[in-house]
């Protein structure tokens, strides 16, 4: 790799003097104008010195003396070469065995460095943005090389490998394990639209095609079982990727931001989606998610704008979707969640500003705050029975009319209702509390104004908070009526803010519209005799169908309840 010999390399250093004692005392001393610390008995590392500015061409010595004692240096210690943006070579004698973390980060015209057979570990961001290496060679004894330790090397067209080395081979250019089996690093500036990474690899690494632009097709092996995050992190070019089956791994952000996307298939094997897998990946339309997965994690589809249906393979084991998992997906229209799923995070649909209705499984218990906050074409919110607590779920949500929690099936005494829980829905007409509802806090319910018919079938009305309305109107300048079931009737009638609804009606006794106490066909004929002369009396019974007004419809519901069918 040298591109001259040891005999005519240079040392050039720039000493930039500061006033900052403390930057001057980084170092333990200097010798021929680098900077080194004092590491163990007779060992040093290059290191850090703000004071110092390395230009040109540097050797680093396998010794120094200092106070006439003999160093080994046996380190290229943690940024000792950062932001050195005038140094073009470096030549490092035997002996130094690291390369540490950000040793060289920022050293945007440095074209070489002649590295040593003793060398074995190369950190994080050793080469970070050396962006005029073309060909990188990796020393025979290198053991470890951390994935990001090229990062934004784009000009990084080949590496090569000794046929010596005990822990890579280089195949045209490209990096590998010894054995084949991990794929290490695809150079950043290799020019191929086209890439089959061969059997037997199994692993590839994180970060692996990352940096790569030119890109627009990579085949995977079925020898694959693991993939490693961000493995085609921000690739513009790839329009379709196909994941073979027998891989159970993929790392985070693996497609994220690849923003010409358009359709992934996932293998049957994998067992879950991770951190941001998806994210901005703004042309991804629909996507299939196999059944053995199980966890979504966090902003899996985050800002996937283009997403349109999310399938659920029958038999869907999925547990768990992450916080944010559909963040800003602004074209998902509707999503059918399966009934395994138990726990899902915060903010999950928010600002899903198409989305019109979602199918909740049944088995919720855990669900995090701001579930749907601003979707503004939301119609109908359902939630199941045996969530635990539920706040700020739809906020912001103008289109939603109806919103159901749980049922009068519902298990007492389960779901708390808290930090407008429903809030700002200026357009909801009908609001249903299960028997599951225990109590409600902090304006639980706030900004109904436009609320037409309650139901709450909690067995005991619901604790209220004390000191703060948990109703926003409150409930004495509500219209809506207020329905519950009848054993409880006197119960609401004399609980804390539940006694201040006007109207406050069993609802065993909804379509008693001549008020006799029973429900017969006499009732019929009063509704429609009120109907024909436009005066209704007793509304709240009147209104069957609990649909906030009183029509011929309800006549239909009516006839319906005393033929058995509701």
């Amino acid at each position: 790799m040298k591109t001259t010999t040891k005999s005519f390399v240079k040392l050039y250093a720039l000493l930039l003097l500061t006033a900052s004692l403390f930057t001057a005392a980084a170092a333990d001393f200097m010798a021929d104008n680098i900077a080194y610390n004092v590491i163990g008995e007779s060992e040093v590392e290059v290191t850090k010195l703000d004071s110092v500015k390395y230009v040109g061409e540097i050797i680093i010595p396998a010794t120094v003396v200092q106070d006439g004692i003999t160093y080994r240096v046996t380190r290229i210690g943690k940024g000792a070469f950062s932001g050195c943006n005038e140094l073009t070579l470096i030549d490092i004698s035997e002996g130094v065995t690291e390369i540490g973390t950000s040793a060289f980060s920022g050293c945007t015209i440095l074209e070489d460095v002649d590295l040593p057979n003793s060398l074995v570990s190369i950190e994080m961001y050793a080469f970070q943005n050396c962006s005029s290496f073309t060909i990188f060679d990796v020393p025979r004894n290198v053991a470890n090389i951390h994935y990001r330790a090229f990062w934004g090397c784009r000009g990084l067209k080949y590496f090569t490998c000794s046929s010596l080395s005990r822990h890579f081979k280089a195949v045209d250019g490209v990096l590998y394990s010894k054995d084949m089996s991990k794929l290490c690093f695809y150079p950043p500036a290799a020019t191929a639209s086209t890439f089959d990474v061969p059997s037997p690899v199994a692993v590839i690494e994180d970060y692996c095609f990352a940096d790569n632009n030119s890109l627009a097709e990579v085949n995977f092996p079925e020898s694959l079982r693991w993939i490693g995050m961000n493995i085609l992190r921000g690739n513009t070019k790839i329009k379709s990727v196909y994941i073979p089956d027998g891989v159970t791994h993929m790392g985070v952000t693996v497609f994220g931001s690849c923003t010409n996307l358009e359709s992934v298939h996932l293998p049957a094997s994998l067992d879950s989606l991770m951190n941001s897998t998806f994210w901005n990946c703004k042309k991804l339309a629909e996507v299939t998610i196999p059944r053995n997965v199980s966890y979504i994690d966090e902003q899996a589809f985050l800002q996937a704008s283009g997403l349109i249906t999310v399938n659920f393979e029958e038999g869907s084991r999925l547990k768990t979707i992450g916080a944010r998992a559909f963040y800003e997906c602004t074209s998902l229209e509707t999503l059918n969640m399966p009934d395994s799923v138990t726990v899902m995070g915060h903010s999950v649909f928010s600002k899903c500003s198409a989305l019109k209705s979602v199918h909740i499984s049944e088995s919720l218990v855990d669900i995090g705050s701001a579930m749907f906050w601003e979707c503004p074409s939301l119609e109908e919110g359902i939630l199941p029975g045996g969530v635990r607590s539920l706040k700020n779920i739809y906020v912001y949500c103008p289109s939603l009319k109806r919103v159901v929690i749980g049922s009068k099936d519902s298990a007492p005494g389960v779901t708390l209702i808290e930090n407008c829980g429903v809030a700002n829905c200026e357009n909801i007409e009908y609001l249903e509390l299960g028997a599951n509802v225990d109590s409600l806090e902090h304006l639980a319910l706030d900004g109904l104004v436009n609320l037409k018919v309650l139901i709450c079938w909690a067995p005991v009305p619901p604790r209220c908070h004390d000191y703060w309305s948990s109703f926003d109107p409150s409930p004495q300048n509500m219209t809506a009526p207020l329905y519950v079931p009848k054993a409880s009737l006197e119960a609401y009638r004399t609980a804390n803010e539940w006694k201040n609804f006007k109207t406050i009606v069993a609802i065993e006794d909804v379509g008693d519209v001549d008020g006799d106490g029973t429900i017969a066909i006499s009732d019929v004929a009063a509704l429609v005799d009120q109907l024909i002369a436009g005066e209704i009396d007793r509304a709240a019974y009147c209104d069957v169908n609990l649909d906030g007004k009183v029509t011929i419809a309800d006549i239909t519901a009516l006839i319906d309840r005393l033929l058995g069918n509701r």
